[in-house]
C-alpha cells in the first residue's frame, strides 16, 4: 500500500491573549510598525466550553507583521480555550495559528501523534479547533477557511501588500520543553522535519555561559526553536515551565534597522552563529516578545 502522507500543516498566525485589544494595537502600531489591523467583537449568546454553556464575547484584532498575521485577542466575557490561558497566566503568547485545508483530517493526524481536541467550532468564513499538544494546552488552532465568504482579517493581508515594511519581521516561535526527545518526534512529524535533529549550543546571558538543547525547523511561514528546559531547574529557560505547563515563550522577528532597541527585560547571545536578542515586555506579556538581529 502507498504511504499515506501527514496532512500539510501552515502555521501563518501568532497570537497573543491581552488585556486592552485598542491600547495593544496602538503599541503594535507605534513601536513596531505592524498592521493594519482589522478590530471586531465577537459575541456568542450561548457558547459551549466543556461542561460550561454561557453567553461569550471577545475582543479581537488581526493585522501583520511581515508574512505572519498577528492575533490580539481579551476575552471579556465566558469561557474558551484563549480564556482559560487568559484566566491562569494573564497576557502572553497563546497558540499558533495553523492553516490546513480540511480541519477534521488535520485533527485526526495530530490526534494520533499524541494530541488532543480542546475545544471546536465555526465562524462565518473559517472552522477552527484547539489543540492541545505535548508541549502545551490549546497551543494550536487548527483554521479552515469555509465557503466563500473571507474569514476575519483576510483583508489585511492584501492592504499589507501596500503597506510600509514594518520595523520588526516577526519569523520565529520559540516552544519550551521539559522533554525535548518527544516534543521533537511530535514537531518533525506534524511539520515534516526529515532530518532536523536536535542540537547543544552555548548560551550567553550576562556572565553566564550555558549548554541548551534545541531544535529548529521550519514550519509554514515561521520557524519553530523547540528548547529543552533542565530537569534540575536551573539555566536560563527553566523559569518558564515553572509558571505551569503552556510551552509557548515569545514570538521573535527580526529588528528592520539592524540594532536592539533599549528597555530589554534580559539579553542574549547564541555563541555559534552570533545571533543577539533580547526579550522585551509589551502588551502582549513580558517577555513574550523576542527581539534579535
Amino acid at each position: 500500500m502507498p504511504e499515506v502522507r501527514f496532512p500539510r500543516l501552515h502555521p501563518v498566525q501568532v497570537c497573543f491573549v491581552v488585556d486592552d485589544v485598542g491600547t495593544a494595537v496602538a503599541e503594535c502600531v507605534d513601536r513596531f510598525g505592524w498592521g493594519p489591523f482589522h478590530q471586531f467583537s465577537a459575541p456568542v449568546p450561548e457558547a459551549r466550553y466543556h461542561d460550561w454553556i454561557g453567553a461569550k464575547e471577545t475582543d479581537v484584532a488581526l493585522g501583520m507583521a511581515g508574512d505572519v498575521q498577528v492575533e490580539l485577542i481579551h476575552v471579556r466575557e465566558g469561557r474558551d480555550a484563549v480564556g482559560a490561558y487568559q484566566e491562569r497566566y494573564g497576557t502572553g503568547f497563546q497558540h499558533l495559528g495553523i492553516s490546513c485545508k480540511d480541519r477534521e483530517a488535520a485533527l485526526a493526524a495530530l490526534e494520533g501523534i499524541g494530541a488532543r481536541l480542546d475545544d471546536s467550532g465555526e465562524y462565518p468564513g473559517i472552522r477552527f479547533a484547539f489543540v492541545d499538544t505535548p508541549t502545551g494546552p490549546g497551543m494550536f488552532e487548527l483554521l479552515q477557511q469555509t465557503g466563500d465568504t473571507p474569514p476575519p482579517g483576510d483583508d489585511v493581508k492584501q492592504d499589507a501588500a501596500t503597506a510600509v515594511a514594518p520595523g520588526v519581521v516577526l519569523d520565529r516561535a520559540t516552544i519550551v520543553t521539559d522533554d525535548l526527545a518527544r516534543a521533537h518526534a511530535f514537531y518533525s512529524e506534524a511539520f515534516r522535519w526529515d532530518g532536523i535533529g536536535i542540537e547543544t549550543v552555548s548560551l550567553r546571558q550576562g556572565g553566564s555561559l550555558e549548554r541548551v538543547r534545541r531544535v529548529r525547523g521550519r514550519a509554514g511561514q515561521l520557524e519553530l526553536e523547540l528548547i529543552e528546559a533542565k530537569a534540575d531547574g536551573g539555566g536560563p529557560y527553566a523559569r518558564h515551565l515553572a509558571r505551569g505547563d503552556h510551552g509557548l515563550v515569545h514570538a521573535g522577528g527580526v529588528v528592520a534597522n539592524g540594532a536592539l532597541p533599549p528597555g530589554a527585560v534580559r539579553s542574549g547571545e547564541w555563541v555559534e552563529d552570533g545571533e543577539r536578542f533580547g526579550l522585551y515586555a509589551w502588551a502582549g506579556g513580558t517577555e513574550s516578545l523576542q527581539l534579535r538581529v
